[in-house]
């Protein structure tokens, strides 16, 4: 299934910069058509292209950072879902309760690789590709051993089980507190601030919503920190981020 995210890429990638106006136009058309269709089908776009709300029951207990207060976008719909994936709540989206599992579907029908949905810590399905990498890969370091000291045996043993212990309890670790996500998509925090941009300039019937292009929005690499995210999120809900993309088009357009 295309994403909400996948086809507004789309849009973009018809057109490179400098955009001509027909480009633009065909763009914005393109866009607005995206959302309207989706908001029509997923009452989570249709409250952020309300400017509505979305909060879960105690919020005080997950928002530490004081994040949450706030309109209803893509990138705070993703931390509720990150907050309180452990814990299984419901969310309010508007005024009407929705189940965790239910917001986190509405949720990537708009951006994938996300993998939001409650996984219990008992589950295999949580530990899976952590587990299958860290066995992989310590046979492989075993193998490479045992052919480079010529001991006639297809895996060195001390490095098999050394290794793999260590390496089993690293990816028991990370699985427990991190969601396995296809490194070949993009990380759903600057995902879900590409389409928050994209929903504001639309909001404001803005013609920058045909600059709204991935190239041109701040994002962290390869690491990544809630604060960073923050203030742009904020920063896109004052001003919809319009001179930020005006600015890098028109440096786009110099250099060209």
């Amino acid at each position: 299934m295309d994403t909400l995210y996948t086809l507004c890429r789309s849009a973009d990638n018809r057109h490179a910069p400098p955009l001509s106006k027909e480009a633009c136009a065909e763009i914005i058309l393109c866009k607005r058509s995206f959302f309207a269709d989706e908001a029509g089908r997923n009452p989570l776009v249709a409250e952020i292209q309300a400017e509505g709300r979305i909060r879960a029951h105690e919020m005080e207990r997950f928002d530490r950072a004081g994040f949450g207060a706030g309109p209803a976008t893509f990138f705070r719909t993703h931390e509720l879902l990150r907050w309180t994936r452990s814990a299984d709540v419901p969310l309010l989206i508007g005024e009407r309760e929705y189940p965790h599992a239910e917001v986190a579907r509405m949720f990537s029908r708009c951006i994938p690789n996300a993998k939001l949905q409650h996984i219990p810590w008992f589950s295999l399905a949580r530990y899976s590709t952590s587990l299958a990498l860290a066995w992989g890969g310590t046979a492989l370091v075993a193998h490479l051993f045992a052919r480079e000291n010529g001991a006639g045996m297809l895996f060195d043993r001390l490095v098999l089980s050394r290794l793999g212990v260590a390496a089993t309890a690293v990816a028991v670790i990370t699985s427990a507190l991190k969601a396995n996500r296809d490194p070949r998509h993009a990380a759903p925090w600057n995902s879900a601030m590409y389409l928050d941009i994209n929903a504001a300039l639309l909001r404001r019937n803005s013609d920058a919503l045909a600059l709204a292009r991935k190239e041109f929005i701040a994002q962290q690499r390869p690491f990544k920190k809630p604060a960073f995210y923050y203030a742009l999120a904020r920063e896109v809900e004052r001003s919809g981020y319009e001179a930020e993309l005006r600015a890098r088009a028109a440096q786009t357009s110099s250099s060209a």
